[in-house]
């Protein structure tokens, strides 16, 4: 496919690549979708309303979506959007297409009424950004195997198979908030000025930084948090939403103990982590041996295991190689320990890890 093919909302959204790429992204796909959007950057508020109804029809039908489904839905989204293009109101009817609206509402993307009235998206500082910097990333993880999402503070979450996050490209300066629904564990970098709040169901968990699980589908009797290291509050979200600036009743928890929070009785029940197995960042083993091998080749064996897109300067780290074996390591402490072998660091930026580094000699 051509890097400069121009195209509309709904051939973006109806087009397969894209729509991989929006909901199981690969290496691959990131690399080829990032260098479209840097060579069409003025499309890139083309490219965030086909996100945001890629997304939409999805949520609707979750499995049962055949093809011809999703290209009729889509474009009725876009007809009747144009039909009403520059009303004030837009009634929500029955029909799922109008459902669709709803959920780009209620998700906080791009709003529907911006994609009616055809009200431009502002140019990004970034040319990668595709959408408002302060809109809410939806990703939902359908696959069979767990999806790696990498948040913008260098926190990592690992979302488990039917779970759901939402959350800022850029965090607030006060707080980094996110929303989760089902199952999954976080590896939060510390930052004692921007506390990290985890809302569920019925649950809010508040973390300075830490690693721990949070297990909250909907439908369940129960919800829980087990910490692996740090330190954990964990609220009934009623109270904490009614506590009006004074402090919480609620539950800390230290490494290796748990809460349940039980939805009949409104109640937090404190105990010690019975499963080890809900410690663990992943639920498969990702064991790695890399003898002499070149820092790339490691980088792209890293991305590919862990389904996530890493980024470097191929001709940098030409002369770089290393030797290293990671069994129960988790992402971040392996790309620390990569990075400290070459004298290298790392950040998080739009989904992807993005390494700098001056090389090796």
């Amino acid at each position: 496919m051509s890097l400069h093919r121009i195209f509309t909302v709904e051939e973006l959204a109806t087009d397969e690549s894209f729509r991989s790429w929006v909901m199981a992204p690969t290496p691959e796909l990131d690399r080829y979708w990032q260098q479209w959007l840097q060579q069409n950057a003025d499309r890139a508020g083309v490219a965030a309303r086909a996100r945001e109804l890629v997304l939409a029809v999805h949520d609707i039908y979750k499995d049962d979506l055949s093809e011809d489904m999703l290209r009729y839905e889509i474009a009725e989204i876009t007809r009747m959007a144009e039909e009403r293009k520059g009303e004030g109101a837009v009634p929500f009817y029955q029909r799922a297409v109008w459902r669709a609206a709803a959920v780009l509402l209620l998700t906080g993307g791009l709003s529907w009424f911006y994609y009616t009235t055809h009200n431009a998206i502002p140019p990004s500082g970034n040319r990668q950004e595709i959408t408002l910097g302060g809109e809410m990333v939806v990703r939902t993880n359908a696959t069979e195997v767990e999806m790696t999402v990498l948040l913008s503070d260098n926190s990592v979450a690992t979302l488990a198979k039917g779970s759901s996050i939402r959350y800022p490209r850029q965090f607030a300066a006060h707080e980094r908030r996110v929303y989760l629904t089902g199952e999954a564990f976080f590896d939060v970098a510390k930052n004692p000025e921007q506390p990290f709040v985890v809302y569920a169901h019925e649950t809010v968990t508040k973390v300075l930084g830490t690693s721990f699980r949070i297990k909250a589908f909907e439908g369940d009797n129960i919800e829980m948090v087990a910490v692996k290291t740090g330190r954990v509050s964990v609220y009934a979200k009623k109270e904490y939403e009614t506590s009006h600036g004074t402090k919480p009743a609620g539950v800390i928890l230290n490494p290796n103990q748990q809460v349940v929070f039980n939805r009949k009785d409104n109640k937090l029940e404190k105990a010690v982590t019975a499963n080890p197995g809900l410690l663990a960042e992943s639920v498969v083993q990702k064991d790695q041996v890399f003898d002499d091998k070149p820092v790339a080749e490691v980088l792209d064996a890293m991305a590919r295991a862990y389904g996530i897109s890493i980024v470097y300067q191929p001709e940098t780290l030409a002369n770089c190689v290393i030797s290293a074996q990671f069994n129960e390591e988790n992402l971040k402490q392996r790309l620390n320990a990569i990075c400290q072998a070459i004298g290298a660091g790392y950040d998080m930026e739009n989904g992807r890890v993005v390494i700098s580094s001056k090389g090796c000699n």
